[in-house]
């Protein structure tokens, strides 16, 4: 049988056209070393596809939902914000974002471009979102600052006595500049930069957040972790258009660069390995350069916030105590710099506010409360939830911070740097309550260390050796990773966007406050309603973004009772002449979620306005009313008084040594501190540097005359 079969085989072969080719053989499957090298060949192929699909569908899961939400939509947001109207597969797709970086996690080797690629997708995926689904820029506050570029742009200067900030008014000065630059001649415009701001700025902080990660002697996996979980824990919600995303960014260059090129030589002592990477090697020209570039980044904050110099400076300061940055007169230099701002360019601030500036100064449990446990009470059940996401995402990442220490000791590093970083800005808790928002700053200056510590939680080993190696391709540490990874996504949408039923501006509120500056002529007062007109002085409203010197905010009793409007008409008539009452959604959102009005409150508020015979509304859409009196008091509006413009300094002879001095002093000491750049790592001091230092001394000696200062114009 087999051979007749065999010869039909062998008479078609030759009647068989010359055109058609015998079959190829089919090769036997490869066995022994073969089989293995074609098992490595297409595991690389498989470790690419897989999360390249897990990152695709992430993004289909997240994004289609999303582009079908409305302002109907957006308008049933109750107490967990626009967590409560996303849909599901939202949801979905956040959590197919975080295993994607997670698969990522266990090959032996690092797939940059892919990494690179979901850490991008996160970051645009978590902060585009309002962006992507409101009609206006979000956050009241943003709005406000573009008020400062209308004022700078039309009247060429500041205003110190309007707002504290603008004795700080180094960010606004350079936005304003880059207007002029690119044409623009109304800041309104800015509208579109203003929605987009918070997503530019956290992509803009993941470089330094890179080069920071690289100054670790770690993995490769700790390095990449420790960037992915800073991207996850950024709910703080500071990175709207204002000097503290400015300057946040700011700090984070400065601390990478220190800890990247400036960290003090340091050697193995008893089996114990630094935790920090050697630094590259760099000529003195080079690192002369660098050090301009950290002195320009420190010089660039202090003009521009309050807070960010001081929290660089405490970090600075403590490196060089611990040894950890080869920078010894830093500390000294850029303290003369920052105190300098505040004694003579900040003054109008200062010299007003002085118990606000120091009467915390030691209440460390009073300033805690008021940040913490002060913003959770009062508010409705179901925000409350918000809140207190808030308070346990900061206490896991700050324990994983705790864990990942103790993991590099166990491992057998000595780890400093980034304990500084993460543990330092905590000490604003004994300087100031920062109006209720320490906890928040707090956490957000010791993020960027607290999130590459948390990282060595999981990943503690350099991965040098080929134990270390071994170790890492048998661990599960990539499936810790991924859950905790999948618990801050989760507490990111929820910290985030849980306040945007009144962080949201609506259309409706933006017409009504045009209307206000339209009518601003000469000024105009509005109030507006707040639960605590002492303390919360800030309105849910796109407020301040024209006519900063023509219209006055007075915050205003908001009853209890919607019914009881009686003090509101009386506040109007003692307000005077072109006074108005604003009633927005955002506001009232806010007073029935974080203050504890019950629900439905500005429903029956604006119905008994409406009944009112002495009032009026002048103003009325779906999303704000603005009331005045029908019969408006006797007199006129009073003239705008924006104060004179800034700065202005009180000069003494005190004061013109101690400017003087702390001039001469900031030369010398930077000179001083290029001076050591030219030495060897480890050199004595050369006779020049010594001579600098003597030099200095009675200079800072005469500028402690800055203390008198204080103490007479307080």
């Amino acid at each position: 049988m087999s051979g007749g079969t065999a010869a039909r085989e062998e008479l078609a072969a030759e009647h068989r056209p010359a055109w058609v080719k015998d079959p190829a053989p089919e090769a036997p499957p490869p066995a022994g070393p073969d089989a293995s090298a074609a098992r490595a060949r297409r595991r690389p192929r498989l470790r690419t596809v897989v999360p390249a699909l897990l990152l695709a569908a992430g993004l289909a899961l997240y994004w289609l939902p999303v582009t079908r939400l409305d302002e109907a939509a957006l308008d049933a947001m109750g107490g967990l914000g626009l967590v409560g109207v996303l849909p599901w597969p939202v949801f979905a797709g956040a959590a197919l974002l975080v295993v994607a970086f997670a698969v990522l996690l266990w090959p032996s080797r690092p797939q940059r471009l892919l990494l690179g690629l979901v850490l991008v997708a996160t970051v645009v995926s978590l902060h585009a979102l309002p962006a992507v689904v409101e009609e206006q820029p979000r956050f009241a506050t943003a709005w406000q600052h573009l008020g400062f570029l209308e004022y700078l742009d039309r009247t060429g200067g500041s205003a110190p006595a309007l707002d504290a900030r603008w004795s700080w008014p180094g960010f606004f000065a350079a936005a304003a500049f880059v207007l002029r630059a690119c044409g623009v001649t109304d800041p309104a415009q800015l509208a579109e930069v203003v929605r987009w701001w918070p997503l530019v700025v956290n992509l803009l902080a993941l470089v330094p957040l890179a080069l920071l990660a690289r100054s670790v002697r770690a993995g490769w996996r700790a390095r990449w972790c420790g960037v992915w979980f800073f991207a996850l824990s950024s709910w703080v919600g500071q990175d709207y258009f204002s000097p503290q995303s400015f300057t946040y960014l700011l700090y984070l260059a400065f601390a990478a660069l220190l800890l990247r090129w400036f960290p003090a030589p340091a050697a193995p002592s008893g089996g114990v390995l630094p935790g920090a990477e050697t630094p590259p090697e760099a000529t003195p020209g080079r690192r002369a350069v660098l050090l301009c570039v950290v002195l320009a980044l420190f010089a660039a904050a202090v003009p521009a916030h309050q807070l960010t110099p001081f929290v660089m400076l405490g970090v600075v300061t403590v490196l060089v105590v611990l040894g950890r940055c080869a920078l010894r007169g830093l500390p000294l230099l850029l303290g003369v710099v920052a105190v300098g701002w505040v004694c003579f360019l900040a003054e109008p601030y200062w010299s007003g506010h002085f118990d606000e500036l120091f009467g915390s100064v030691g209440g460390l449990g009073a300033n805690v409360t008021s940040s913490v446990s002060g913003r959770i009470e009062g508010g409705s059940a179901t925000h409350q939830l918000v809140l207190y996401a808030r308070v346990g995402l900061a206490g896991l990442v700050m324990a994983l911070a705790c864990w990942g220490w103790w993991r590099r000791r166990d491992a057998g590093y000595r780890e400093r740097a980034l304990p500084v970083l993460a543990f330092v800005p905590a000490a604003g808790f004994a300087l100031q309550a920062y109006g209720g928002e320490m906890a928040l700053r707090v956490f957000l200056f010791a993020l960027p260390g607290a999130a590459l510590l948390a990282a060595l939680a999981f990943f503690p080993r350099a991965g040098t050796s080929e134990a270390e190696r071994a170790w890492d391709r048998v661990s599960l540490a990539p499936l810790a990773a991924l859950l905790a990874g999948l618990v801050l996504v989760g507490g990111f949408l929820v910290a985030r966007w849980g306040n945007e039923a009144f962080e949201r501006v609506r259309p409706g509120e933006v017409a009504a406050m045009e209307w206000v500056y339209a009518h601003a002529d000469p000024t105009v007062r509005l109030l507006w309603l707040s639960d605590d007109p002492e303390e919360s002085v800030t309105p849910a409203l796109p407020w301040g973004s024209r006519a900063m010197e023509r219209v006055r905010y007075v915050p205003t009793q908001a009853p209890r009772d919607p019914v009881l409007a009686e003090p509101l008409a009386e506040a109007l008539r003692e307000a005077g002449p072109d006074s108005y009452l604003i009633v927005g959604r955002g506001q009232s959102a806010y007073l029935e979620l974080d203050a504890g009005y019950s629900a439905g409150w500005e429903r029956r508020l604006l119905a008994t306005l409406d009944a009112r015979d002495d009032l009026v509304p002048v103003v009325r859409n779906a999303d704000a009313a603005v009331y005045g009196l029908r019969e408006a008091p006797r007199g006129s509006p009073e003239a705008a008084a924006p104060g004179p413009p800034g700065p202005t300094v009180t000069w003494t002879p005190w004061s013109v040594l101690g400017a003087l001095s702390a001039v001469l002093l900031v030369l010398l000491l930077g000179a001083r501190e290029f001076l050591r750049l030219r030495a060897a790592p480890g050199a004595p001091s050369s006779p020049a540097v010594r001579a600098l230092f003597w030099f200095a001394v009675p200079l800072l000696v005469a500028a402690s005359a800055l203390v008198h200062r204080f103490w007479t114009l307080a």
